[in-house]
């Protein structure tokens, strides 16, 4: 199971790079192209000095580890008789999950383009997400 927790965090670490490239790509865009893209925000909220916050769901999901089994033992024969005699070493297998994260984009009103234009990007902190 260490096997399958290795590569699940390399699998969503890979997934935090992926989001903080995606998301650069809509700095200083009007916000409704990401909702074109991605859907409604999880979450809209202002932060009191006239920006507000558009929260979006990145990644997520589940990521199958595959699972290896491999065989050890001896093969004995007797006259017309052979047997084998072992074992059988399974590693790795199961399913890592991921709620994914918030991704947070901060943007100001724009009177003349009429929509609120992203001027920051946030990504969680921690290593997965």
């Amino acid at each position: 199971m260490r096997f399958a927790l290795i590569i699940g965090l390399v699998v969503l670490g890979i997934t935090g790079c992926t989001a903080s490239s995606h998301m650069k790509q809509y700095v200083a865009k009007d916000i409704r192209e990401i909702i074109i893209d991605s859907g409604q925000p999880e979450n809209a909220f202002d932060l009191g000095d006239g920006r507000r916050v558009f929260q979006f769901r990145w990644g997520g999901g589940s990521y199958v580890v595959p699972q290896t089994t491999s065989y050890t033992g001896n093969i004995n024969t007797i006259g017309n008789n052979t047997w084998l005699s072992g074992k059988a070493i399974t590693t790795g297998g199961g399913i890592v999950t991921s709620e994914g994260c918030l991704l947070s984009y901060i943007a100001k009103w724009n009177e003349n383009r009429n929509g609120w234009i992203v001027d920051e990007i946030r990504v969680p902190k921690q290593l997965v997400c």
